[in-house]
């Protein structure tokens, strides 16, 4: 029998299919019939709502850009879409993705700037600096930026909600420990002589160990460096729709493009499939399942990228001459990513031609 909550809800929506609450996990029509047509029971199948979720409703349409929704465990309305949906979405998630890609060595290049020439003691100086701080360190280690929520609630961090506890800084190299999202260990330690010296002085300037790490100590009082002056600063640079999450999927595609062109992986992995391992690296070093990384962070066509003669020639130049065969190294040689950038914009072309063709 329906809940009242549920039956209200059904009166609210479009026709369509119901899953019934219970063990059993049956569809039924709107007249409460029992659905049976293989086709749509497969199809059904195959969005993988999960049990959890309850007052699920799902289209009778196999060709709606909405095929289901339903509300999961924190009460939160969730939705799985047609392929073409979700196709279209990535498209322009990734479209916007190789904008900021081709905007990286401009990013880089203020970024440098504000470390090493903002020097003064005054306020707005020492805000932008730490804020450019920030911006290296999510560049070379992939940092989610950090949500006060998720630290209040959760006690798991990001960039900008670490506090001294978290860091140590021993002359140019800061080390990082913490948990992260979902709960995930994270151990990083980047050798930056120009972060470290900002890092050291925060760490320095804070009250009690538990103060925002990026805090920064005025006469006019306390100004903390957050999620929006960070995601302010990656936007006004690159002119681009960025933010610290952009910066996250881009490292994840240029990450599982390198691995594709034949880069060793910073880390011992149990897989040996070349596809597999792509996505695994990328999931370490963004701190994330497989899964994740191949869905949300991972440019579709970014192993096809990585086999392309030109990555495979920008990453072999890049080990050469730096000899490095360091993945984060490979990550911030500009040549690699003006190659994986462009063989993306090159493949995204070849589909879009290849879509209008068909139609």
């Amino acid at each position: 029998m329906m809940s009242v909550q549920e039956s209200a809800t059904r009166l609210c929506r479009a026709p369509g299919l119901h899953r019934s609450a219970g063990s059993a996990l049956r569809w039924t029509d709107d007249d409460a019939r029992p659905v049976a047509d293989e086709p749509t029971l497969l199809r059904l199948s195959a969005l993988r709502i999960p049990p959890a979720w309850r007052e699920v409703w799902a289209s009778t349409d196999p060709e709606a850009r909405i095929q289901a929704t339903g509300v999961d465990a924190r009460g939160r309305t969730q939705y799985r879409y047609s392929t073409f949906a979700e196709q279209e979405a990535a498209e322009r998630k990734f479209a916007d993705l190789l904008v900021f890609g081709g905007a990286i060595p401009t990013l880089r290049t203020q970024v440098d700037w504000h470390l090493k020439h903002l020097t003064g003691d005054g306020a707005e100086q020492r805000v932008k600096r730490a804020v450019a701080a920030a911006v290296r360190l999510i560049d070379r280690g992939l940092f989610r930026v950090g949500s006060d929520r998720y630290a209040r609630d959760n006690h798991t961090y990001g960039l900008t909600t670490l506090t001294s506890r978290h860091v140590h800084v021993s002359g140019t190299e800061i080390e990082f420990r913490f948990i992260g999202k979902e709960h995930r260990p994270w151990h990083l330690i980047i050798d930056d002589p120009y972060v470290a010296e900002i890092v050291a002085r925060l760490v320095d300037e804070q009250l009690h160990a538990d103060a925002p790490l990026f805090s920064i100590h005025t006469e006019a009082g306390e100004r903390t460096v957050g999620s929006a002056a960070v995601n302010s600063y990656i936007h006004a640079a690159t002119a681009a729709p960025a933010t610290a999450r952009t910066f996250r999927t881009w490292g994840g595609t240029a990450a599982a493009a390198a691995i594709s062109a034949g880069a060793s992986s910073p880390v011992a992995l149990r897989t040996r499939r070349p596809d597999l391992m792509a996505y695994d690296v990328a999931a370490y070093l963004l701190g994330n399942t497989r899964e994740v990384a191949r869905r949300s962070y991972v440019h579709p066509q970014a192993l096809e990228a990585g086999q392309s003669p030109a990555v495979a020639a920008a990453v072999a130049a890049s080990i050469s001459s730096s000899g490095r065969g360091d993945l984060r190294s490979l990550l911030e040689d500009d040549g690699v990513v003006a190659s994986v950038v462009q063989e993306l914009t090159r493949l995204a072309e070849a589909s879009r031609q290849q879509r209008e063709s068909r139609s």
